[in-house]
C-alpha cells in the first residue's frame, strides 16, 4: 500500500509537472502578436525580390549612436548597390563613415578605401547571400540593408519579434507605402514597402532599446532587372592604391 501511494504521489507529481510544461509552452506560443496581413506582405516583398534576375537601388541611411567621446553623432552615408543574381554585387559608399566600395565577381570579393588608397581582396564563396553571411561573420563587413535579400527574411522576423503588426497605408515622399512594425524587448524594426507592382521596400528603421541606436534609411531609384555587365563586378586596382591584408575579428 506504501509503495502504491508513493507511486501515485509521484504519478501525479510527474502530471502535475506535465502540465507545468504544457501550460508554459501554451502561454509562450501565445505571447507572440502576430499580424497574417504583415507576414504576407513581407512575404510578397520577398518573393518579389527573390525572382528578380538583377536589380540597382540607392540606399540613404542614418545612423545615431555614441562616437568615443561619448556623445550622440549623427551619421549620414550614401549607397550604390548592384546585384546580378547569384554571384555579382557591386557597392559604392560614400558618407561620414567614409568613401569605400565592394567588388564580388563569384569568385573574390573585394573591399577599396578611396580615402585611403588601399584594398583587400580575399576568396568568396559562390552566391552573394553565402558572401555577405561570410565576410560578415569572420570580418565585420556590414552591407547596407542586406537583410531584407534574404531568403529567410519573413521567417527571421516571426522568430525575432514578439509583436508584429500592419499599421496601415503611409505615404512617404508621394509614395503610398504599406508600414509594417516588429518589435521584442529589445528591438524595434518598422518596414515601409511601396502599395504598387513589385512591393519595392521603401524605408526601414531599427532602434535599439538597449543601446538606444537608431539606424534609418531610405530606398531610391530602383531599377529592377537592368543589364548589367560583367565588368562593373570586376575591381582594377588604381594608380599607387596598395594591396592590404585583414585580420579576421574575435
Amino acid at each position: 500500500y506504501l509503495t502504491f501511494t508513493l507511486f501515485r504521489i509521484q504519478s501525479m507529481k510527474n502530471v502535475f509537472f506535465l502540465f507545468i510544461l504544457l501550460s508554459v509552452a501554451a502561454f509562450a506560443q501565445t505571447e507572440k502578436n502576430i499580424d497574417p496581413m504583415a507576414i504576407s506582405i513581407i512575404d510578397k516583398m520577398g518573393t518579389v525580390i527573390g525572382g528578380l534576375e538583377a536589380c540597382s537601388f540607392e540606399f540613404h541611411s542614418v545612423d545615431d549612436s555614441q562616437n568615443a567621446n561619448g556623445l550622440w553623432e549623427r551619421k549620414f552615408d550614401s549607397h550604390e548597390v548592384f546585384f546580378r543574381g547569384p554571384d555579382k554585387m557591386a557597392i559604392h559608399s560614400r558618407g561620414n563613415n567614409g568613401n569605400e566600395g565592394y567588388w564580388y565577381n563569384g569568385e573574390l570579393i573585394t573591399w577599396y578605401s578611396f580615402d585611403q588608397n588601399n584594398y583587400v581582396t580575399i576568396p568568396a564563396p559562390e552566391t552573394i547571400i553565402k558572401t555577405i553571411d561570410s565576410v560578415n561573420t569572420v570580418f565585420g563587413m556590414r552591407f547596407p540593408a542586406a537583410d531584407l535579400f534574404y531568403p529567410s527574411f519573413g521567417d527571421d522576423v516571426l522568430e525575432f519579434f514578439d509583436t508584429v503588426s500592419y499599421v496601415g497605408i503611409k505615404s512617404i515622399e508621394g509614395v503610398d507605402c504599406y508600414h509594417i512594425i516588429a518589435e521584442n524587448k529589445t528591438m524595434n524594426f518598422q518596414l515601409w514597402i511601396e502599395n504598387g507592382t513589385f512591393y519595392l521596400p521603401k524605408k526601414l528603421l531599427i532602434f535599439n532599446k538597449g543601446e538606444h541606436d537608431l539606424t534609418e534609411g531610405t530606398f531610391e531609384n530602383w531599377d529592377t532587372n537592368p543589364s548589367l555587365p560583367d565588368e562593373i563586378f570586376e575591381f582594377i586596382p588604381p594608380e599607387n592604391s596598395d594591396l592590404i591584408s585583414i585580420m579576421p575579428k574575435n
